[in-house]
């Protein structure tokens, strides 16, 4: 049976994990919820199937166990839907080969939300314990557009330089 690969933001990297729909799955049949006592239950299970490095398991922890509460949330009708990505490629490329998707710096970030209210991709989920967005979904994200870094008057958001799509297009 091929398992499908989600890609997940862990830390400032995506990171390409299998099989995270069918261990989200049976967790949810056994009536496990998203909290922080789950943690060490995701990293066991996925990493029956991926690689995750033991100095960074807090960290791929934290974000499993993000994408475990999304699961549930969409599961129970509680959260809108991501939006698909407006396009599969870009310039011939897939979407996903394309390096383009906002990096929060949380330092920086004073929770006024201004990039969260004005995505219309739903590249963001609004961390409500920090009063932060954190990328959820950032293949959503328009190549090219940049409009929540640019409307962040703190620059506690930032994208890669457009040079790099034209460095795409000459591929």
């Amino acid at each position: 049976m091929n398992k499908k690969t989600k890609m997940v933001l862990i830390g400032n990297q995506l990171i390409g994990m299998v099989g995270l729909e069918e261990i989200f799955e049976k967790l949810y049949k056994s009536n496990q919820k998203p909290d922080e006592k789950i943690k060490a239950q995701l990293i066991t299970l996925t990493g029956k199937e991926n690689y995750i490095p033991s100095k960074q398991e807090a960290i791929y922890a934290e974000a499993l166990l993000r994408e475990y509460s999304l699961y549930c949330q969409k599961k129970t009708g509680g959260f809108v839907e991501e939006t698909e990505p407006c396009c599969d490629t870009y310039q011939g490329i897939p979407r996903e080969n394309i390096p383009w998707y906002p990096t929060v710096y949380e330092e920086r970030c004073d929770g006024c939300k201004k990039c969260f209210e004005m995505c219309p991709q739903r590249v963001y989920l609004w961390d409500e314990k920090i009063n932060k967005p954190k990328v959820i979904n950032p293949f959503a994200c328009v190549v090219g557009c940049s409009g929540c870094g640019e409307i962040c008057i703190l620059k506690a958001i930032s994208f890669p330089p457009l040079s790099i799509l034209d460095n795409l297009k000459s591929c």
